[in-house]
């Protein structure tokens, strides 16, 4: 990487702050429009050396020296940061990064993060081996790039990132996805503003962290009103309404007051069958981490011009040079030697990407008006189901005289079966467990399953009887009964050839438990969050010797966990919980809490440790007072040789099933737990849902001797009623 030599582009002017500005705006839209920033946050800048990153970083700079009290999204501006990425694949790499640090902070005086890639330390590539034997090298690179950015983001409580792509990488983009024969859909090109997919994993940067704010003492996003605002709120309400009419309508609402609680416990006396205890709340994640690219509308020369204005060097990568080392460096040789037709020249693509931009968002307002359509009976986020009515399309009859009767129909149909699909993929959203949704064109079948009326009637298989589907990981199960035909959307049984998902947590080290009795062992800190079957955020903090595993609830753990708990009126709740929120296949797909190790004695208060080492020598149980000389002789190493025999005969026991509530008894002592749903789709259940999104709520857990903000509604209610299954 080498300083570029400076090239005057006489056509080209450079960007003013004004424009910078416009653009930002434009781009960074609010995400959270009800709440106001509480306080100035840090926006971090993906700097690259190249001439359009170094052109990002004067605008920045212009930005903050020029404008006071500038809003990016949700939050005003404290100061840029500038994360430059050293990928440490060739020699002179550090030198490079640091080369661009020292031209940045000459020129606007921030102070870069250099971030370095360590493929052997961070384990990306195994021991002896060279990054550059991967096949995949180059998205390897990007994909540990975009996390360590992502880590040092959340590091320094950083929510908003800006990327240096323009018009230029647009038009190869889109050229690149033209040569490979994508859709309309797939030629958009970059959008102007997304998440970080390649920090899916990554609590607090992809789609995350929202509660987490919410449960500081001084959160960020505020979602509570001020006094004045109160003030003017009431005031308007009362403007023009006279005082005595007020308060003699809350006298006769008083005296007319009835208790109507009862009629929900007549509601299941009626019916004869026993009440089913709800399931707890569980909450639901948002936030993260936003990437936004306010250089989408501005060309490469107008970015060189701007570095060249304000005396901003930049460094060239070689090997951008080379058309054979990736797909966008022989687009972009082939546009740079050859002079192409005008349809594939730089005007006519990006007006092609505009056209299929707009074509896109038409049809995902469309179908956001035919949202009506679904009508979610129940989603029940602990369980990971929804259940929906799909309401069937009307078309209009045609006239007999008119000129679209039978190929109108038919176009209309197909329409409206495209939309149909983009409804179906906004709908697996709420259950998917995988990170990429199906494309349109894969959701052909399960179009004719779910609408049958938008089925070409001249196919002779056109009646398609509902039977269940599993697609992305979703399970479609119809229901019958007396009402309106149903579908239940649930988690698909896991193959038997694939690989469970599990997250393994730390238990407690041995030497935090060596010399102690159990009694005295201390709680580890609180473990990271980590992603369960892509569905749940949990974390643990455990004073058990054993690593805790979450894993799904198997089969064969449901009986001894039902005797273990402490009575009847327990084992009687289980089952109809069991029975009600997850019937069938459903069970076997909520997360459970594993020990490989069978903690009874633990858990009922008493020892831990064996009280013999061999067949023969008999040792002491151990107490407060050990003597030195009997730990030194029979303590560490036999009770390290006692621990590694028994966790390795790998016997699991399901201590608890947190969505439920359930756990054995005694195990509050030794483990506790957090889980939070992932983020779903806000308006499909603020459209779908009944009660237009008051009773799904983000609850934040409260924090002993902290301020807690309050509850804020986000989803809509629930309706529960149970749903037999067809073929059951």
């Amino acid at each position: 990487m080498n300083a570029s030599t400076q090239i005057l582009h006489r056509g080209a002017r450079a960007i003013s702050a004004n424009e910078f500005y416009d653009a930002l705006r434009a781009t960074c839209v609010p995400r959270y429009p009800w709440t106001r920033g509480t306080s100035d946050r840090g926006v971090g800048v993906a700097v690259s050396g190249g001439v359009d990153s170094m052109a990002l970083m004067i605008l920045c700079h212009q930005l903050q020296r020029g404008y006071q009290g500038v809003k990016i999204a949700d939050n005003g501006i404290s100061r840029f940061y500038p994360f430059i990425v050293d990928h440490n694949l060739r020699n002179g790499s550090s030198e490079e990064a640091a080369a661009v640090d020292a031209a940045i902070r000459r020129k606007t005086r921030f102070t870069a993060r250099i971030l370095k890639i360590q493929w052997r330390k961070d384990n990306i590539v195994a021991p002896g081996q060279s990054p550059y034997d991967l096949p995949n090298i180059e998205a390897l690179a990007r994909q540990q790039r975009y996390r360590k950015i992502g880590a040092a983001c959340e590091k320094m409580q950083i929510a908003t990132l800006l990327l240096a792509h323009h018009e230029d990488d647009q038009y190869e983009t889109v050229l690149m996805k033209l040569l490979g024969g994508h859709g309309y859909r797939g030629l958009g090109g970059i959008r102007p503003s997304n998440n970080i997919p390649e920090c899916y994993d990554m609590h607090t940067v992809y789609q995350s962290g929202f509660i987490d704010d919410q449960s500081r003492r001084s959160p960020f996003w505020n979602t509570t009103p001020r006094t004045s605002q109160h003030r003017e709120v009431k005031e308007a309400l009362l403007e023009g309404v006279k005082r005595q009419d007020i308060q003699r309508e809350l006298e006769r609402g008083v005296r007319a007051n009835v208790d109507f609680d009862f009629l929900e416990d007549y509601e299941g006396i009626a019916r004869g069958t026993r009440r089913v205890p709800p399931v707890t709340p569980m909450p639901i994640e948002d936030g993260g981490i936003m990437i936004y690219r306010p250089l989408l509308q501005f060309s490469k020369d107008r970015l060189i011009a701007t570095c060249l204005e304000n005396d901003m060097p930049w460094f060239e990568d070689h090997t951008n040079a080379d058309p054979t080392y990736t797909t966008r460096n022989a687009v972009r040789y082939m546009v740079k030697h050859h002079q192409l037709p005008v349809a594939l020249q730089k005007p006519a693509i990006l007006r092609l990407s505009e056209r299929c931009r707009a074509r896109v968002a038409r049809e995902e307002a469309e179908a956001d008006r035919l949202l009506s359509h679904f009508w979610i009976r129940d989603f029940e986020p602990a369980v990971g189901t929804s259940v929906v009515q799909i309401r069937p399309f009307v078309f209009p009859r045609p006239t007999r005289h008119s000129l679209l009767s039978a190929a109108g129909q038919r176009r209309r149909r197909e329409h409206y079966r495209h939309i149909a699909a983009l409804l179906m993929r906004r709908l697996l959203t709420l259950v998917v467990p995988e990170r990429e949704l199906p494309l349109v064109s894969q959701l052909d079948y399960l179009v004719s399953l779910l609408f049958p009326n938008l089925q070409d009637p001249r196919r002779p298989q056109a009646a398609i009887p509902p039977k269940a589907y599993t697609i992305c990981g979703v399970l479609f199960t119809p229901l019958v009964g007396p009402y309106p035909f149903r579908w239940l959307l649930s988690r698909a049984p896991y193959p038997s050839n694939q690989p469970r998902p599990a997250a393994v947590f730390y238990g407690l080290t041995f030497r935090k438990r060596y010399n102690k009795h159990p009694k005295d062992w201390k709680f580890n800190p609180w473990d990271e969050w980590k992603l369960y079957d892509g569905r749940y955020w949990i974390r643990l903090r455990v004073r058990i010797p054993c690593k805790p595993l979450v894993a799904p609830f198997e089969p064969e753990h449901l009986k001894p966990f039902r005797e273990s708990l402490k009575d009847d009126n327990q084992r009687a709740k289980l089952s109809l919980m069991l029975k009600r929120y997850a019937p069938a296949k459903v069970r076997w797909t909520l997360p459970a809490i594993y020990a490989s190790y069978d903690l009874g004695g633990l858990l009922e208060g008493g020892d831990y440790w064996p009280t013999h080492h061999g067949p023969e020598e008999a040792l002491p149980a151990l107490g407060q007072g050990v003597h030195a000389d009997f730990m030194g002789q029979f303590g560490q190493q036999a009770r390290l040789q006692w621990e590694d025999g028994v966790l390795a005969e790998g016997n699991m026991r399901l201590l608890a099933l947190p969505t439920l509530g359930f756990q054995v008894p005694g195990l509050e002592k030794w483990l506790e737990w957090e889980i939070r749903y992932r983020k779903v789709d806000e308006e499909i259940l603020r459209a779908c849902l009944p009660g237009g999104g008051e009773g799904v709520r983000v609850r934040v857990p409260r924090t002993p001797g902290r301020r807690v903000a309050k509850t804020r509604h986000r989803h809509g209610g629930l309706t529960r009623r149970r749903l037999p299954i067809a073929g059951r």
